[in-house]
C-alpha cells in the first residue's frame, strides 16, 4: 500500500491505496476477516497459506483481484514504475451541493515495469529495501518521478443502476 499526504489551507488529508485497481472485498464488514488471513497461525506462528485461500474461495468477488496479483503485473519493479489506486470511494459535494462518488488514481508517468518472481525473490534476500533505494537514487540523480492524478466519478443515479 501507499499513502499520499496533501497539505491544504483547509487541513491535511491522507489518501491511502494500493498498486492494484481492485480490492479483495466489497463489504467493509469483511475487512477484519481479510486482515486475519495475513496474520500468522496462532499454533505454529508460521504464515498459513490455507487462511488466505480459504478466504478467497469463500468470497467470489476476490477472483478479479487474485487474477491480477498472480499475473505478470503482480510485482511492481519499485515505486516509480507502479500506479496507485485509492482504496476508498468518497462522497464529494460540489459548490452547488450536488453529491458524487469519487475515486482517485495515480498513473505513473515512467510506465509500468514489473519484476519477475525469481528476481523479486532474489531482491528480497539481497536488498529488501530495493524499492526505496531505487526511488531515493533516482531523486538523488535528478530523475524525479512523476504521476498523473485522475479521478473516477459516478453520480448517485449511475450507482443506483449498477
Amino acid at each position: 500500500g501507499f499513502a499520499v499526504k496533501f497539505y491544504t489551507e483547509e487541513g491535511n488529508w491522507d489518501l491511502v491505496g494500493n498498486n492494484t485497481p481492485i480490492f479483495f472485498i466489497r463489504d467493509p464488514l469483511h475487512f477484519p476477516n481479510f486482515i486475519h488471513t495475513q496474520k500468522r497461525n496462532p499454533m505454529t506462528h508460521l504464515k498459513d497459506a490455507d487462511m488466505f485461500w480459504d478466504f478467497i474461495s469463500l468470497r467470489p468477488e476476490t477472483t478479479h483481484q487474485v487474477s491480477f496479483l498472480f499475473s505478470d503485473r503482480g510485482i511492481p519493479d519499485g515505486y516509480r514504475c507502479m500506479n496507485g489506486y485509492g482504496s476508498h470511494t468518497f462522497k464529494m459535494v460540489n459548490k452547488d451541493g450536488n453529491p458524487i462518488y469519487c475515486k482517485f488514481h495515480y498513473k505513473t508517468d515512467q510506465g509500468i515495469k514489473n519484476c519477475p518472481v525469481d528476481e523479486a525473490t532474489r531482491l528480497a534476500g539481497v536488498n529488501p529495501d530495493y524499492a526505496i533505494q531505487d526511488l531515493f537514487d533516482a531523486i538523488a540523480n535528478g530523475n524525479f518521478p512523476t504521476w498523473t492524478m485522475y479521478i473516477q466519478v459516478m453520480t448517485f443515479e449511475q450507482a443506483e443502476k449498477c
